[in-house]
């Protein structure tokens, strides 16, 4: 059956076309325009599904001029789309073109530390393949002495965000191990967690072995294969660090009119003359001893575990004698001789330069009494020297540098074991970061004249201590140490006003400390001068009663509220037996005085429960409260909640 034309018209598209048009010019041009662009836009929309982009320009030309844009947008994203895909494809076969070419192994681990990826170059490596470690977990292969090591560093990596790099041993499929050097990086999830590592590791045996055969090179002496000056400084600190549980001798010895054989034998005999010694010399150590080659014909060596002067000879008259037996070199018979410089060490605390130096004087000591000689350095002067000097300057650069802390010792009621009173006590932090106490100090800052400047921050600090606990509620005495350098110094009077004007503190909150023997160098002095800060309103202590040559009657004529005993005479406190003892005369004639009693010193529950017998006021030890830092004696003083003793004035 056929249909009429009126038929096609909606089958073309062209329904909306009066019957009129169609034979007219302009209606069959119009037409074939429409036909044109639905033509073109069926074939844009087969191109668009299929993503055949771009479009051939005779479809894009046809196209409605409304649809051209939208047409432009998507080939634009295609393009894109496909150039992003092929950077893709391209990243992906040159990183497989690298996994395959190189010899580092690359890996993919879980959060877990399970396996999920692992390159074939595993194989290589460590003899397994793929397949064979997919899923296991990974530090399984490690040596179990690296496993905590490992796994401190992975968490710490965790939470720093960060790389690593690290060198372990791994478990070859044969049982052996393998070392490998590991670039770790961990990948995180949307909540921060490790979801991930990625690693890449490779061999390093070979590496390392060279660099150990460079090490060993930088520190062996190429002549005689001892042990360089480079390698003596590493095995002299070694020593040196545990000399206390173990002590050591160190020998510098070189050989007598070794310039002599050089200059006539020529300097070939002059080695095979060195050779011959380091022979000789190493034949008398003992496991665990050292023998190195300082330069030119200078030797060291080591012995462990000897402590006392007579072992060391003994060693000595040993390399002598060694040493010593004719040589034959270059055709000339030799007959060398040493001399020997001894250092005894049992202690870390001389450093090594200087061990060599001490070393190196008894040496030439030797030389000096004709050589063929062993002699012990004895420096005990100039060591003594040597160490007032360098706390001198530890102590400088200590001062310069505000490197002095002040920490308190609480001293308590007898009766209520409260504290009510604390000593401050100085100490000074080392540029390592220790803390050196006062009897590490004090005395040389009194000889060089420093404990000026040191007391006077003393008392400075102390102050303001004072001041914040009474601002805080919890007002409390200070007391603080005077040297005999400062009581005796015409300004110090001065000083001790300047710090009242500068602090603001009341001086009654402040307790001054005399020892004994200061007031005895001078008792005129120390009385107008005692009198003076007495008059300011300080309190006055006389320390460590007992020890010096004061009389009872001079006593009497010094403005001292308190007396406070050495710790020597607490010890009879400890199983006090009914009867008179020199504590308890002590004690006495404090009370006869009117003065309030102070023991330092306690330790035990013995000791305090005889000094409580015995009158004593107030104590002070270890037995109590350890020195302790400001803001810890701040707390302890808001929990004790003590007011200040009433401490009687004469």
């Amino acid at each position: 059956m056929s249909l009429s034309l009126a038929a096609w018209w909606p089958l073309l598209g062209l329904a909306a076309l009066p019957l009129a048009l169609l034979g007219a010019g302009a209606g069959w041009q119009e037409w074939r325009r429409r036909r044109a662009e639905r033509l073109a836009l069926e074939s844009t929309v087969a191109h668009l599904s299929e993503f055949r982009l771009p479009l051939p320009p005779e479809v894009m030309q046809r196209l409605p001029d409304l649809i051209r844009p939208l047409v432009a947008g998507y080939e634009t994203v295609f393009a894109e789309m496909h150039r992003r895909e092929a950077a893709l494809t391209a990243r992906v076969e040159r990183y497989a073109f690298m996994e395959m070419h190189t010899e580092d192994m690359v890996m993919q681990a879980d959060a877990k530390g399970l396996v999920q990826y692992v390159s074939p170059s595993v194989q290589a490596h460590l003899g397994f393949t793929p397949e064979e470690l997919v899923g296991q977990r990974v530090l399984e292969w490690l040596h179990p002495n690296q496993r905590e090591t490992w796994m401190t560093a992975l968490k710490g990596a965790a939470r720093t965000r960060s790389a690593l790099l690290l060198e372990g041993d791994w478990r070859h499929k044969d049982g052996h191990y393998v070392t490998l050097e590991m670039s770790l990086r961990h990948a995180y999830g949307l909540n921060g967690s490790v979801v991930e590592t990625i690693s890449m590791a490779r061999n390093v045996e070979a590496r390392n072995a060279l660099r150990d055969q460079l090490t060993r090179a930088a520190l062996t002496d190429h002549l005689t294969g001892l042990p360089n000056r480079a390698a003596l400084v590493t095995q002299l600190e070694r020593f040196r660090a545990g000399s206390a549980e173990k002590p050591f001798v160190l020998f510098l010895f070189d050989l007598d009119r070794f310039k002599q054989v050089n200059d006539s034998l020529g300097h070939a005999a002059g080695d095979e003359y060195l050779i011959e010694t380091a022979n000789r010399v190493r034949s008398i150590l003992r496991p665990g001893d050292t023998l190195a080659r300082m330069g030119g014909d200078e030797f060291v060596a080591l012995f462990e575990g000897v402590d006392t002067e007579s072992g060391a000879r003994s060693i000595a008259g040993r390399i002598l004698d060694a040493v010593g037996q004719p040589y034959s070199c270059q055709g000339a018979l030799l007959h060398p001789k040493t001399s020997i410089g001894i250092v005894l060490c049992d202690g870390p605390d001389v450093a090594s330069d200087e061990l060599i130096m001490r070393a190196d004087r008894a040496m030439y000591a030797a030389k000096r009494q004709g050589g063929n000689l062993a002699i012990v350095y004895n420096g005990s002067h100039s060591d003594s020297m040597r160490k007032d000097f360098d706390v001198e300057r530890a102590l400088t650069l200590a001062l310069q540098q505000e490197r002095l802390v002040l920490h308190f010792q609480p001293i308590v009621d007898t009766r209520t074991k409260q504290p009510v009173l604390a000593e401050a006590l100085v100490r000074m932090r080392a540029e390592d970061g220790s803390l050196r106490s006062p009897a590490e100090f004090i005395d040389v800052a009194e000889k060089t004249g420093q404990i000026l400047q040191v007391g006077q921050w003393v008392l400075e600090q102390a102050c303001w201590h004072a001041r914040r606990l009474e601002e805080a509620g919890t007002p409390t005495a200070i007391s603080v140490n005077v040297s005999p350098r400062q009581l005796m110094h015409v300004n110090y009077v001065r000083s001790v006003e300047t710090v009242l004007e500068h602090t603001g503190v009341s001086p009654s909150s402040i307790l001054l400390e005399v020892t004994e023997s200061a007031v005895m160098e001078d008792v005129d002095k120390a009385k107008a001068v005692l009198n003076h800060l007495r008059s300011l309103g300080f309190r006055l202590a006389l320390d460590d009663f007992g020890t010096g040559y004061s009389s009872i009657s001079m006593l009497k004529t010094l403005p001292f509220d308190i007396l406070k005993i050495d710790r020597a005479f607490v010890r009879e406190a400890e199983g006090l037996a009914p009867g008179p003892t020199t504590l308890g005369a002590i004690i006495d004639i404090g009370k006869s005085l009117n003065l309030t009693i102070i023991a330092e010193g306690i330790e035990t529950a013995e000791q305090s429960l005889g000094l409580e017998r015995l009158g004593c006021d107030l104590l002070q030890g270890f037995r109590f409260h350890r020195p302790m830092d400001a803001d810890a004696h701040a707390r302890l003083m808001v929990q004790a909640a003590s007011p200040v003793p009433h401490l009687r004035l004469a």
